[in-house]
């Protein structure tokens, strides 16, 4: 699928998210996103040419969808119907190359398992310059943005911050950490 052709037929918050990604991508080679629900941000890194994609949902509706969606790419692609802990802990060991997260697995419930996400990514060593974003910043942890930033900041203390703005809302919607000139 051409890049030029995909983006032409996003709506407006999907195409602020694809030019996001895009910029975030540099020399990432590996996409891992924690809860795919419906599988079109897997597509968004295929079309990015990520050459491997891995991501994970609790709900087995999700993973086929995201599964069946990402069938006709040529990308090496996992994806698991675990909760995100045990996701990161299954992949991590044995991946190789510079890593972009898409961290988003929440319940609507509100069961967000952020914190240990962030603690799982830095025992590997590995990760530790990896691009991080985190959707649903001010949804789920708009009082929590500082905890957040000094966690990510344990992984490793160069990271830049940045926030970006997907919604008509005016709210920051992604906390993004990077590592300048990576």
């Amino acid at each position: 699928m051409l890049k030029k052709d995909y983006y032409e037929n996003l709506c407006k918050i999907n195409k602020k998210a694809f030019s996001m990604f895009e910029k975030y991508k540099r020399d990432s080679t590996v996409f891992i996103e924690t809860g795919c629900h419906d599988g079109n941000t897997c597509v968004k890194a295929a079309v990015l040419g990520y050459g491997e994609i891995y991501s994970c949902d609790i709900n087995e509706n999700s993973v086929t969808s995201a599964k069946n969606k990402l069938a006709g790419f040529e990308c090496k692609s996992e994806i698991h119907n675990l909760r995100s802990i045990d996701f990161l802990n299954l992949i991590l060991p044995s991946l190789d190359g510079k890593v972009t997260f898409w961290l988003d697995a929440h319940c609507w419930g509100g069961d967000v398992a952020l914190f240990d996400e962030l603690k799982t990514i830095k025992k590997f060593d590995h990760c530790n310059n990896a691009t991080i974003l985190i959707d649903d910043i001010q949804l789920f942890f708009k009082d929590k943005i500082e905890e957040i930033k000094n966690e990510i900041s344990t992984i490793n203390p160069d990271y830049i911050f940045e926030f970006v703005n997907l919604h008509e809302s005016g709210k920051d919607d992604v906390l993004v950490a990077y590592i300048q000139g990576e």
